[in-house]
């Protein structure tokens, strides 16, 4: 599949267009395939697509936008997927199946090539991507300044391309082409140096003496700067007719190869950066960005201040350094180097950075200096027309900032801060670039080195655990690294492990060196403000993977708006990650060391316990819309309005779901216990029907623990039956039946008369599951009795419904309907919409089963309409089968087919095994009645493997039956013959009337083709 952005945003496959949609689907494709493999959140997406003002359907929009483009992509490549993730999305899709990537690393490999033809060649192969104006079709503000962007990169390349020409001696073909570039680009320098040195190549020194007064007029006019010198180098050897441009390539080339000019007599050029790292890896696209930015600012292009943040240890000044030695040509007057703290990390007064600059700028130190404000202006008065570069590293705020920023386009500023410096993108329209923690594959070429790529390799599974041990943190990295190459003996999985066992922050750290993770995170700790630092500490005890404003406000004990207040302090310290509009995450190694000063927090019980009554009281109000248990254990529950409604409950649940999984185990393991099993219990029915079949075991599992523990009687039954209804849904059953009957024998010890109820209904529901109707109806029947003395329609109506389907499973048609029917009846009574759906899908079964199928079409038909409105996908797959069904036995088999291929779709995302059989069974009787045998085969021999694995023994008899009539269709009677026998004796053996029919109906069939056989052999 390729993918174009440098022009109209398209997509295709084996040359064939793949369509995109509308303007802003195709927008949201664009910035997923600009990042592909990076995750954008949620709100990063609507502002893409819709700016600083989006319609209040953004985010229910945008996921409709997701859904189409994901599902036009799977249809095409099942390689290339856009994938949810914690309230984000990324997008996988090979780099190079995406044409600016592409054009980027061509690029790249041309400049690594140097300045000759095969440099040229792969310029123009670059180049030759381009089919118009990028991100075409598409508007808005990103969209405008990512095309913006993106001319640029083409400029860059576009003369790189030239300079290769030059390099050769070509001149004469290329005016043109560089007056039509410095047309669309006047500010250029490097572009002007180029047409003046092609002009007095080609004979016309006049001419590229004018174009050089007529650029420094205007740049004085427009910006009150003058050219750099570099430029104005050229402009004096082409008024001495130097003989050297005659042959030399351009005097202004890329930035790595500018020329450094001479030092005015009172100017001393100085590098005061650090020593670079011998080792440096990854952070490739803010490197491509940040030197964009730091190359036009030194080409005289105004740029703000460049502002690096991010947690401490994630490389902010190993960035800035290996950037400063990688710019050093492009700012030939000097890079200086400022390091903000002072001895014992008191912040450095601007006055005395102020006078180390100028005097080392060579300013006579005897000058009279005057106030910060004076010395400032002589600062800026210093670096006018200079080309310096001034890395400012570990600022504390943007006040320290201000004084020593210059007043005119060339020089450039980089600076790192543990905080964002808001207030210098108001003032100085500073350019923020936060770094986040190395991509796994970047932090194991970190390790390789330091320790040798051989080492790594030999143990790549270690080296994996090892980089997330230090949460691909580049300081921790670093560290453990050098702990390991000063011990060579020592293998990584050792290592691993024991950061693994725990003191995870004391180990990493080099003894008899200050290098060391506490010691960073010790730095911006100490900075915040007491309130700011207790929530911090607090945020330690949260056990998931993100939280939220209401939860931080739950653990500070505070209103929402307070711990808004003072996250928003610990974001701009980068010691917490924002991840949407109210949601955070912490770093792992940062959450370690949270959790170290929450334990020194003499009330951090009462907090934990303030979060954990917090999610159950929020789980108690997102589930009242839909999922509120039929048999839930006894306990106070207090209404909310937290909710506007269904959705956005609904929302909330998929949100937190993580977190509370998190909660559950931590409650069961260190208390409050009971958490564990009420907060388990109320999203029962919710991670039932959302099929989070995962979390729901880790959950019932860890309820159960938590219950045992505390001698729990009926919480102990409550996590059984959780266990013996998820044995239900899974091929795994395990203890199933085991675990229904430990709860039911709670239930009844605990005199817990509708959970004894339930457990006798979900006991039938086991033994319907394998085909023992019988046994089945007569758990029901006690569900049942006991059921009709309390006043639990909802769990009435449920137990009645299962009896109605285990009276059409053994051919009782009338007492199905009977049964469903009042199911209904009482769903709609008490006003459960969402109740009516299954029973009305077992009652139009039932209307089947006696042949009745107008009104089988009627129920089947209305339960559509309700799954589809209360979007139960599930609900939706039951009544499109028996829909499907009763099509075909009418003979619409045109209206039948696609029915049924989407309820088997719908089945295997739900991957019930039980509902997946059946909707296999009755799509390959439709492929038999088509004449699509081998499909038809197929389809029945997988729903017989799991009837043979799961034990559904009802289900086995329908798959018999269904490859017994295409044996007999293909001719094979013998197969036929064996098939429908082995289906009688399954139908006879359980009592399934229905079957036993059927299959008879079969063998009668092979009884007569054998007879006439039989009279043909005569």
């Amino acid at each position: 599949m390729r993918f174009q952005l440098l022009g109209p945003i398209a997509a295709s496959c084996g040359g064939h267009p793949i369509p995109l949609g509308s303007p802003k689907q195709r927008c949201v494709l664009a910035a997923l395939l600009l990042a592909p493999g990076k995750t954008l959140s949620t709100e990063q997406l609507i502002q893409c697509v819709w700016g600083d003002f989006p319609p209040a359907t953004a985010r229910s929009t945008l996921h409709s936008y997701v859904a189409r483009l994901r599902g036009s992509l799977r249809r095409q490549d099942s390689a290339v997927a856009i994938v949810r993730r914690a309230g984000s999305y990324v997008c996988t899709v090979p780099a190079d199946d995406v044409d600016l990537h592409r054009f980027r690393d061509l690029t790249a490999e041309a400049r690594a090539a140097g300045s000759g033809v095969e440099s040229e060649r792969i310029l123009e192969e670059a180049l030759a991507l381009w089919r118009g104006e990028p991100l075409s079709g598409i508007a808005g503000d990103w969209a405008e300044a990512m095309r913006a962007r993106l001319r640029q990169e083409r400029l860059a390349a576009e003369l790189d391309r030239i300079d290769r020409r030059l390099s050769v001696g070509e001149a004469g073909g290329l005016t043109a082409e560089l007056r039509d570039l410095a047309a669309e680009n006047p500010w250029d320098e490097r572009l002007v140096a180029q047409l003046m040195t092609v002009l007095f190549r080609c004979g016309r020194q006049a001419e590229a003496l004018d174009h050089f007064e007529s650029f420094r007029r205007g740049l004085a006019e427009k910006f009150g700067v003058d050219p750099g010198a570099a430029l104005r180098g050229l402009h004096e050897a082409i008024l001495r007719d130097d003989p050297e441009l005659s042959a030399s390539p351009a005097p202004a080339a890329p930035a790595q190869d500018v020329a450094v000019a001479a030092p005015r007599p009172d100017w001393f050029v100085q590098c005061q950066l650090p020593p670079a790292g011998p080792v440096f890896v990854g952070r490739s696209g803010h490197m491509e960005e940040l030197e964009d930015l730091l190359t036009r600012a030194a080409q005289g292009t105004p740029v703000g201040p460049v502002v690096i943040t991010g947690s401490p240890g994630v490389g902010k000044t190993t960035l800035a350094v290996h950037l400063g030695h990688r710019l050093r040509a492009a700012f030939p007057d000097g890079q200086w180097y400022v390091q903000m703290p002072a001895a014992g990390d008191r912040p450095r007064d601007p006055s005395e950075i102020l006078t180390s600059l100028l005097h080392a700028s060579g300013m006579d130190a005897a000058a009279p200096l005057g106030t910060v404000d004076d010395q400032a202006a002589a600062f800026r008065s210093r670096l006018a027309d200079r080309r310096v570069l001034l890395v400012i590293d570990n600022a504390a705020d943007a006040e320290q900032v201000r004084p020593l920023l210059p007043g005119t386009a060339g020089a450039a500023v980089l600076i790192t801060a543990r905080r964002e410096l808001r207030g210098l993108s108001v003032s100085h329209a500073a350019h923020a670039v936060r770094l986040q923690v190395l991509e796994p594959g970047e932090a194991r070429a970190l390790l390789s080195g330091v320790l040798g790529e051989e080492r790594v390799a030999a143990e790549p599974e270690a080296a994996g655990r090892l980089a997330e041990q230090c949460a691909r943190l580049p300081l921790a990295l670093r560290i453990a690294a050098a702990n390991l190459a000063a011990r060579p003996g020592r293998s990584l999985a050792t290592y691993a492990t024991e950061l693994a066992d725990g003191a995870r922050l004391t180990k990493l750290s080099i003894a008899g060196d200050r290098q060391a993770v506490r010691t960073a995170f010790d730095h911006s700790y100490a900075e915040l403000e007491p309130s700011a630092a207790r929530l911090f500490a607090l945020l330690g005890l949260h056990p998931g993977p993100e939280f939220s404003t209401e939860a931080a406000a739950a653990l500070l004990g505070a209103e929402p708006s307070v711990a808004e207040e003072l996250l928003d302090i610990l974001a701009a310290a980068s010691l917490v990650q924002r991840t949407a509009t109210d949601r955070f995450q912490f770093q792992d190694l940062l959450r370690l060391y949270a959790a170290e000063h929450a334990a020194e927090d003499p009330l951090h019980e009462e907090a934990w316990e303030r979060l954990c009554d917090w999610y159950l009281a929020a789980a108690d109000a997102a589930t009242a819309f839909e999922y509120t248990g039929i048999a839930q254990l006894p306990r106070p529950r207090a209404g909310s309005d937290r909710f506007a409604d269904r959705q956005q409950a609904l929302e909330w649940l998929d949100q937190e779901l993580a977190n509370m999984t998190a909660v559950v185990s931590q409650a069961a393991s260190t208390g409050p216990h009971h958490i564990a099993w009420q907060l388990t219990d109320q999203l029962r029915m919710y991670l039932c029907a959302r099929l989070h079949r995962v979390e729901w075991k880790r959950m019932a599992t860890a309820g159960l623990h938590a219950a045992e523990a505390a001698g729990d009687i009926l919480a102990r039954a409550a996590m059984l039956q959780s266990l013996g209804v998820l044995g239900h849904h899974v091929e795994d059953q395990g203890d199933n039946l085991k675990h229904l009957l430990g709860a039911l024998e709670g239930f009844r010890a605990g005199s817990f008369t509708p959970g004894e109820a339930a457990a006798l209904s979900n006991l039938s529901v086991y033994y319907g599951r394998r085909g023992e109707m019988r046994r089945a109806e007569e758990w029901q029947k006690r569900s049942l009795t006991l059921i009709r003395g309390l006043d639990r329609p909802v769990l009435l109506g449920v137990a009645l419904d299962i009896m109605g389907l285990i009276h059409s499973y053994l051919g009782e048609s009338e007492q199905a309907i009977e049964s469903t029917s009042e199911a209904i009846a009482l769903s709609r009574r008490h006003g459960q919409p969402l109740e009516t759906i299954s029973p009305l899908v077992n009652r139009a079964i039932a209307h089947h089963g006696r042949g009745d199928y107008g009104a089988a079409l009627a129920d089947g038909t209305q339960a559509l309409w309700l799954s589809r409105k209360h979007r139960e996908r599930r609900n939706e797959a039951e009544a499109l089968e028996i829909l499907a069904r009763t099509h075909r036995d009418t003979g619409r088999l045109g209206l039948a087919r696609p029915l049924a291929e989407k309820a088997l779709a719908y089945a295997r995302e739900y991957a019930d095994p039980g509902t997946l059989n059946g909707h296999l069974t009755n799509l390959g009787e439709l492929l038999r009645l088509s004449g699509e045998f081998p499909q038809a085969v197929a389809h029945l021999t997988e729903a017989l493997k799991i009837t043979t694995r799961c034990g559904f023994r009802h289900q086995e008899a329908e798959a018999r039956i269904g490859l017994a009539r295409v044996r007999y269709a293909q001719g094979d009677v013998p197969a036929a013959a064996e098939q429908a026998e082995a289906a009688l004796t399954v139908a006879e053996e359980l009592c399934l009337r229905p079957a036993e029919q059927r299959a008879r109906a079969v063998l009668a069939a092979v009884g007569r083709a054998d007879a006439e056989h039989c009279g043909h052999h005569r």
